[in-house]
């Protein structure tokens, strides 16, 4: 009863306010036309907009662009924010004005869950942020760095396949949601920690668990949009605790990698230096071994922990999502599993299994991942930016510390620039010329699986490999059809809002072996 007074009074405070405020822009007009907002629906006092936004806000913010124009502006609480689908208004974002829209608002999860916004995703602009990145891009995420780990991720393809033809031997169906994500997480968990954690040699299923509940705990809490970074008051209240959620994960967090960092010291230690040994320094090794900022020996642990968070996150969850979606459409969709299967026996043939050499040949099955990233982004948006002071879009005002929500899912469902949207259609992606299709944004902004300018995912070569490789391994080596009593078109597409879209469901599916048996051992 009390709450219920208390937002009442909020309510009535901020009413008059508004009306106040509204009276004296319409008494200054010189005000009233220079500072044009975007065009948005109509705002409560004190709560904006933020009651128009249901289970799944990248549907309605797509709407509000449907029904106000490509850009559109709302007020969420006390912030000021933008939305947009439309490639041309997000290339003004992302390149013409990328100093000004680089810039990551510093939302609660962000501090709680990367080191205080100390990372390279979530960090605001600055000279902090710039350094994080470059040690990225110089140290850990180089051309060579990367071709240095190919044996551990031929490796793991592998063992994808051992995985998925030991249940069919069993007559299983396969759950592609947990293959598929202990094929990610693997992959990246070797090259970072230097460690497995699913299939033989691993670990541990103990430590496999609770990395992997945590990682999926991080997700939630990050792509949450949660009403105290919008509402101040609202953190006195936290009725459903998440915020009491985001601190204990926040320690179970730190707890795990400072066990990482004190079990890399001690091998490190034993070895006498990193190189030292036959296996190939992972990640972690390599940050030990760098120097601090201000002439310090050794980076901090801080920085450390912030960069293996930033990594994780980065690679595991969002291959594995993307390829749980490819895998849905193309079994619901026989005649491009047809198609994929023709390419691959072209190009690769029966008597081998597919290498990564392949990848860059196997146009069909570039332009099917081209296709899933448009209609089931790895996010429904991109992480979101903010812009660090006033700026016109369009012709119109936006204000400093503005938002900035990219669509990206419904930048692919965009029927401005999009035929068909809510078909699934690889042939789309063809190039006219018959060069090689790229999986990236490309010039016309039509989809952005890995954002653009200075916020660019590094990882992106990367996250590439990692999805056709697990697509052309599976697609190659196996028959795919629904369940038993299923259908083809009974597969379903729903999708679950968060910081990736995965989904509602996992994925079951059948697996026909359709190569000699030699080539599973």
């Amino acid at each position: 009863m009390v709450f219920t007074t208390f937002f009442v009074t909020l309510l009535l405070i901020g009413l008059a306010s508004k009306i106040i405020r509204h009276w004296s822009i319409e008494k200054s007009p010189s005000l009233n036309k220079k500072n044009v907002l975007p065009p948005g629906p109509p705002r409560w006092p004190i709560v904006g907009n933020l009651l128009q936004l249901g289970q799944l806000p990248h549907r309605d913010f797509a709407s509000l662009c449907d029904k106000y124009g490509p850009l559109v502006y709302l007020k969420l609480g006390n912030v000021d924010v933008i939305t947009t689908n439309d490639p041309d208004i997000i290339r003004e974002i992302l390149l013409s004005q990328d100093d000004i829209f680089a810039s990551r608002p510093r939302t609660l999860a962000a501090v709680h869950l990367a080191y205080g916004c100390g990372d390279v995703a979530l960090a605001p602009l600055g000279p902090h942020w710039k350094r994080m990145r470059r040690i990225c891009m110089e140290h850990l995420l180089t051309t060579k760095r990367l071709e240095s780990f190919s044996k551990h991720r031929q490796e793991e393809a592998q063992h994808l396949v051992k995985d998925v033809w030991s249940q069919t031997q069993a007559e299983n169906p396969i759950n592609l949601r947990e293959v598929l994500g202990a094929f990610s997480m693997n992959n990246v968990t070797r090259m970072l920690l230097g460690k497995k954690y699913f299939g033989s040699k691993t670990a541990g299923p103990q430590e496999a668990m609770e990395f992997m509940h945590i990682t999926h705990e991080l997700f939630w809490l990050l792509g949450v949009i949660y009403l105290g970074d919008y509402l101040p008051m609202w953190r006195w209240f936290d009725p459903h605790g998440c915020e009491k959620k985001m601190r204990e994960v926040e320690k179970r967090v730190d707890d795990f990698h400072s066990k990482i960092i004190e079990e890399h010291r001690k091998t490190m230690k034993t070895k006498k230096g990193i190189g030292e040994g036959d296996e190939e320094p992972d990640f972690v090794d390599i940050l030990l071994s760098l120097p601090g900022e201000d002439g310090k020996e050794h980076m901090d642990d801080v920085e450390i922990k912030a960069l293996i968070q930033d990594m994780i996150a980065a690679a595991t969850d969002t291959s594995a999502v993307t390829n749980e979606w490819a895998m849905a459409e193309v079994i619901k969709h026989p005649r491009v599993l047809k198609k994929i299967q023709e390419e691959l026996d072209a190009v690769v043939g029966p008597n081998r299994m597919v290498m990564e050499s392949d990848l860059s040949n196997l146009n069909y099955l570039r332009c099917v991942v081209r296709e899933t990233f448009r209609m089931h982004p790895a996010g429904p948006f991109l992480i979101p930016h903010e812009s660090i002071r006033p700026t016109i879009i369009n012709d119109y005002y936006i204000p400093a510390k503005t938002r900035v929500f990219i669509n990206t899912h419904g930048l692919g469902r965009n029927t401005k620039i999009w035929d068909k949207v809510d078909e699934f259609m690889p042939e789309r992606h063809f190039s006219t010329n018959g060069s090689r299709v790229e999986i990236s944004h490309g010039l016309d902004f039509k989809i952005l699986p890995f954002s653009a300018g200075k916020r660019k995912c590094p990882g992106a070569p990367l996250g590439v490999t990692l999805v056709l490789m697990a697509l052309a391994r599976l697609f190659h080596c196996f028959d795919w059809t629904p369940p038993k009593g299923l259908n083809h078109q009974d597969i379903d597409t729903q999708e679950v809002y968060g910081m990736t879209m995965p989904k509602v469901h996992p994925l079951i599916a059948v697996a026909k072996p359709r190569l000699e048996k030699h080539m599973y051992d």
